[in-house]
């Protein structure tokens, strides 16, 4: 008879991989779109290896994409969700602070692996959106990290307008984009 805190693993397993397919398939395929490519996402089974999720397209290198979900700081990253008729939310965190953390805890503990093939994605399903300024500002802090690239994928909200139909913001872009909003 297995127990419940074994099922319960399990479950949250196999609904974490969704949600880094998801992710993964929505940062392709906007990656795709804004560089004219033809990458196709294949998940990673092996839990040992850095990249969570492969980027594959003939006669490309290959994307080694590793995402961090669910991170502890995410409702202060995003900070109070106050709803004033517009739905408009209150950031009451210092982004760039909360941004460094997480890009230091992710080089440190990928230390010991091959940082400059990997490519992070700080990922988020919640708004507010990133503007091309405010997306430079971050860029300029951030790009000199050692991972190959860094970016934070933003999935649009179910039924989203614009400018909530999801976004990408390249912090690092591996094509030399940085700073850009996709």
């Amino acid at each position: 008879i297995f127990s419940m805190n074994w099922l319960k693993t399990i479950s949250r397993k196999a609904n974490k991989k969704d949600d880094e397919l998801t992710l993964g398939k929505f940062f392709i395929e906007r990656l795709n779109q804004f560089q004219k490519l033809s990458y196709q996402v294949i998940p990673n089974s092996e839990e040992s290896s850095s990249a969570d999720i492969f980027a594959i397209a003939e006669n490309m290198e290959t994307l080694n994409l590793q995402l961090k979900t669910g991170e502890p700081g995410w409702e202060q990253f995003w900070g109070l969700r106050g709803k004033f008729g517009s739905g408009m939310g209150i950031i009451d965190v210092n982004i760039e602070d909360l941004l460094a953390q997480i890009i230091k805890d992710s080089e440190e503990h990928y230390a010991n692996q091959d940082k400059e093939k990997l490519i992070l994605l700080i990922t988020e399903r919640h708004q507010p959106v990133f503007d091309k300024d405010y997306a430079l500002r971050i860029s300029a802090m951030f790009r000199n990290s050692t991972f190959k690239g860094i970016y934070i994928v933003k999935l649009p909200n179910f039924g989203a307008s614009h400018p909530y139909k999801g976004q990408t913001v390249a912090i690092k872009d591996v094509f030399g984009n940085h700073g850009e909003v996709f």
